[in-house]
């Protein structure tokens, strides 16, 4: 059955940490908590594994109620961003100290807790290090070590806080590629908290986008980074850029064209934003019914071209991001005027207080057809 998290609410004085957060998590997914600094990540961790309670709401593991558990009768394992290792303990005592705190009658024999220990260092490839401190270690090492001390009590439900954090760009791309396999092997039910969207888009079964102490999208990687839902999400995942946008007597109007529009019926609908990603700005040859736009710099990084351009109607610049082969050999600097085609916008459709209740991914049509918002995708009311 999984973890069932209902209608979560918690403030701290005039402070909302979450605001009616509700979630349901599959027995063995690994799912990332992805969101700015004050989304609410942390506040959503804590509660789950007994640092703090929440005004309102609910969590349910396997229909039980886990909020009447205290932090150590909740089977939680809690990996945090700065190791939190005891820097007077070998690897061996860190990883088997959970184990040996517990009461006597639940506490392990001493072999067992041996035996145990061996194991979780032999699967986190530290093994040789047992005897070693952790301020022989090296940053990965000890976050491995972190692991398996979290491991040791055999947690149903494992916490990570940001466990990559500490640590720099390369050690993070590969610890996070081992720790993805290290769970396949496992199967623990697993909720990892960060700010990083590559990190949650590559290691998470399914990403839960948080803003403001709210879930603004649930979905895979593939679903979130292709279809974002509301303007927070594409431009927090996909680096998407508002575009100004007029809708009156059916017809939208923006980057300097307008367009007959229709599928406007929902009742909740009272404005339209429309955002762009960099991606779906390509450069051509010819004309072809595109844009001009006027380049404002280029800056070439590892194999991509990064391109600021003025289009006709937007007063902002905005960003196109190109590999070398899309330029078709076309030499390119600040000032030049070239032709783009734009390959998708996405249309959202917000309520008086501002929140999307659907959204629409299209592409811009050929002179003046129209625009059908018919099928778009709706949230709940």
């Amino acid at each position: 059955m999984g973890i069932e998290i209902s209608h979560l609410q918690r403030r701290f004085h005039q402070s909302i940490a979450l605001d009616d957060v509700s979630l349901s998590i599959a027995d063995g997914e690994f799912v990332a908590l992805l969101g700015p600094s004050g989304s609410g990540k942390t506040s959503l961790l804590r509660i789950l594994a007994g640092l703090d309670l929440p005004d309102a709401g609910s969590v349910e593991r396997d229909g039980e109620d886990l909020l009447v558990l205290d932090a150590r009768r909740r089977g939680v394992g809690l990996v945090f961003q700065h190791y939190a290792l005891f820097p007077h303990m070998t690897v061996a005592q860190n990883v088997a100290f959970g184990l040996r705190v517990r009461p006597w009658r639940q506490r392990p024999r001493a072999s067992a807790i041996k035996q145990r220990v061996e194991e979780l260092l032999r699967r986190v490839e530290l093994e040789h290090l047992s005897a070693r401190y952790p301020a022989q270690l090296s940053g990965g090492q000890r976050q491995r070590v972190a692991l398996a001390r979290a491991l040791a009590i055999q947690p149903r439900l494992l916490l990570l806080d940001e466990p990559f954090g500490a640590l720099d760009a390369q050690v993070r791309v590969t610890l996070r590629r081992w720790l993805r396999e290290f769970h396949r092997s496992l199967g623990i039910t697993t909720l990892f908290v960060t700010h990083d969207q590559d990190e949650a888009l590559e290691m998470a079964d399914r990403v839960v986008v948080m803003n403001d102490g709210r879930i603004e999208q649930i979905g895979t990687p593939q679903d979130i980074h292709r279809h974002p839902a509301t303007p927070f999400v594409s431009r927090f995942i996909a680096r998407g850029q508002a575009i100004p946008v007029e809708v009156a007597n059916g017809t939208l109007r923006a980057l300097g064209r307008a367009w007959p529009i229709g599928g406007l019926a929902d009742e909740r609908i009272a404005s339209i934003a429309l955002h762009i990603r960099p991606q779906d700005i390509f450069p051509t040859q010819f004309h072809r019914e595109g844009w001009q736009a006027r380049v404002l710099n280029v800056r070439r990084v590892a194999g991509a071209v990064r391109v600021s351009l003025l289009l006709p109607g937007v007063e902002e610049p905005l960003e196109a991001e190109w590999n070398e082969r899309e330029l078709l050999g076309q030499a390119m600097a600040a000032g030049d005027a070239i032709d783009v085609q734009i390959q998708s916008l996405t249309v959202y459709g917000c309520d008086a207080q501002g929140r999307v209740v659907a959204s629409k991914a299209f592409q811009p049509p050929q002179g003046a057809s129209p625009i059908t918002l018919g099928s778009w995708r709706r949230l709940e009311a």
